[in-house]
């Protein structure tokens, strides 16, 4: 039953998740909380065993998890490649168990359900705020990607079937969570394929209808509110709540024209025709998406080949490069690390691993714009880091001596990382939110990729219109200032959802400490003007002097 669950979150940077144990975050750290639910298992066998006239809704359950755990150990650690079996897990071990817990909290039994209790009591155990964003990511992925939500319901997230179904109760709860957090657009489309659901569990169809209500007013369909009120009240006429909430909106709306005029809603808001209109978030997800990309002739004067320039070692051994931008400097680097050492890495970040944060104007902290686990480790730790760094300065020409503590980053249910910039601005320096200031600024940034992705995961750059598919053993690097040492904002980027499978990345930002020499100022002021916006002047200067004379 392999279905990715993922949901919408980080478009929304409002919803703040924290708690001491978080698993969502990271799939390499959600296959641990799979333990658990075996433990709960074996407690709940034992009260069966214990209770053998126990309600036959009791044997459905067991059967119904032991079935979902065997499917599970048949996929192995790709069943967590789907957000969906993720989303899934998350609920079995918040709602479900704890209908589980109801049942068997009577008189006989009691030890395996203190044993039960005791083990969901336990700090480390999934809460609330794991299914939330379980949830989340399934939204973000919807959003993000333009996906549809029939076709997630069924197993389907971007044309590939997973297996595993939604029901119309899951639907519901995407919904409501949609709501809570003020996206109608993507809850209206979630209830409207719930309603097409809700055969499956028939009383779940008042609810429907009434969160509908609620999402078509917010999305001003006054007439599909209409329609719906009426839908609802003939199921239960005998309302009073429903009835009443009608005659209200009918005293308010009566009158306006918009109440017998159809509207349709379309599940995505149209694509802007002109891409100036699109804000920071609107770009890095039509990045993400491949809806804004390069056209073949912006694409024609990028080149590939080999590198030899930056060490004689490199005659032997030519790195392959693939210019992506010219300006700013953007290169993909082929097989530049090997599998020991990503065996190496992955070894050194075991339970090592928390969940991101974002530096904001006075402070760092957990937010929804970047969903994945993190650590830092000194090179010093492991000769393979020093290895690394020495690789890292063949490819880049930079002095990696100051550069930071190697970052390793793994993401989850729609991990992603919204658009930012890897420089620090002013403010950051100024309110102390920058570690070793003495070293100045990131100049530049190598993101290594330690595995592939079965579905998402890119790098968006929505300014150079650029989109880098994970791909192992591959590293971006890109330069984060200019030559006159000013942020370049072109450099703007961000790491697009998962929709399946788990990614690994390693970061190396490097500051401007001792670098005078490998990438020395221009003669003009380069953030202001472009070299080829400076010929263009001088050209343009030759040509008036010559008219003139």
């Amino acid at each position: 039953m392999m279905l990715p669950l993922l949901l919408v979150g980080a478009l929304w940077q409002g919803l703040f998740l924290a708690c001491e144990a978080e698993f969502y975050s990271s799939v390499h750290t959600m296959t641990k909380v799979f333990g658990y639910e075996q433990k709960m298992l074996q407690h709940m066998q034992k009260f069966v065993a214990d209770n053998q006239s126990k309600l036959d809704f009791l044997r459905a359950r067991l059967r119904e998890f032991e079935q979902e755990r065997t499917e599970a150990q048949h996929w192995g650690t790709a069943y967590f490649d789907s957000p969906l079996n993720q989303y899934l897990l998350s609920k079995r071990l918040t709602v479900d168990w704890r209908r589980v817990e109801n049942l068997m909290d009577a008189d006989t039994g009691e030890k395996p359900l203190e044993r039960l209790l005791k083990l969901r009591q336990r700090p480390s155990m999934p809460d609330a705020s794991e299914l939330e964003g379980a949830i989340d990511g399934l939204l973000r992925l919807k959003y993000v990607y333009r996906l549809e939500a029939k076709h997630l319901a069924k197993g389907i997230l971007d044309g590939v079937n997973h297996g595993t179904q939604l029901n119309s109760e899951h639907c519901v709860d995407i919904a409501r969570l949609a709501l809570r957090d003020q996206h109608p657009r993507l809850a209206h489309a979630w209830l409207l394929e719930a309603k097409d659901r809700v055969f499956q569990d028939p009383k779940l169809h008042p609810q429907i209808l009434a969160l509908l209500v609620q999402a078509k007013a917010e999305l001003g369909d006054f007439r599909g509110v209409n329609d719906t009120y009426q839908e609802l009240l003939r199921l239960h006429p005998a309302s009073e709540e429903h009835a009443r909430n009608y005659e209200e909106f009918m005293r308010n709306h009566a009158v306006k024209a918009g109440l017998y005029e159809s509207k349709t809603i379309e599940e995505h808001a149209p694509i802007p025709e002109d891409p100036s209109q699109l804000d920071e978030f609107e770009a890095y997800r039509l990045t993400c998406s491949g809806h804004s990309r390069l056209t073949a002739r912006e694409e024609r004067h990028l080149r590939c080949g080999y590198m030899t320039e930056t060490h004689p070692f490199l005659l032997l051994a030519p790195l392959k490069a693939e210019e992506l931008s010219h300006d700013p400097l953007l290169v993909l680097y082929h097989d530049v690390i090997y599998q020991s050492e990503i065996d190496a890495i992955r070894h050194l970040t075991t339970n090592r691993m928390a969940r991101a944060m974002v530096t904001l104007t006075n402070q760092s902290t957990v937010s929804n714009v970047r969903t994945s686990q993190i650590t830092f480790i000194a090179k010093t730790e492991h000769q393979v880091l020093q290895t690394i760094d020495r690789r890292v300065a063949d490819m880049t020409n930079l002095n990696m001596d100051y550069a930071e503590d190697h970052q390793f980053a793994n993401y989850g249910i729609g991990g992603h990382y919204g658009q930012h910039m890897d420089w620090f601005t002013e403010t950051s320096f100024d309110n102390g939110l920058v570690s070793s200031t003495e070293m100045g600024n990131r100049i530049a940034t190598v993101l290594f990729y330690l595995s592939d992705v079965a579905q998402g995961g890119g790098t968006a750059f929505p300014y150079l219109k650029q989109h880098l598919r994970p791909k192992k053993y591959a590293a971006a690097f890109w330069h984060n200032l200019h030559a006159a040492g000013r942020g370049d904002a072109r450099t703007q980027h961000g790491a697009c959802p998962i929709i399946a499978g788990s990614k690994w990345v390693l970061n190396r930002w490097i500051r401007e400490f001792v670098q005078s020499d490998r990438r020395p100022c221009l003669l003009w002021d380069d953030s202001l003007a472009t070299y080829a916006q400076i010929m263009e002047l001088a050209k343009n200067q030759e040509t008036k002097k010559e008219a003139s004379s």
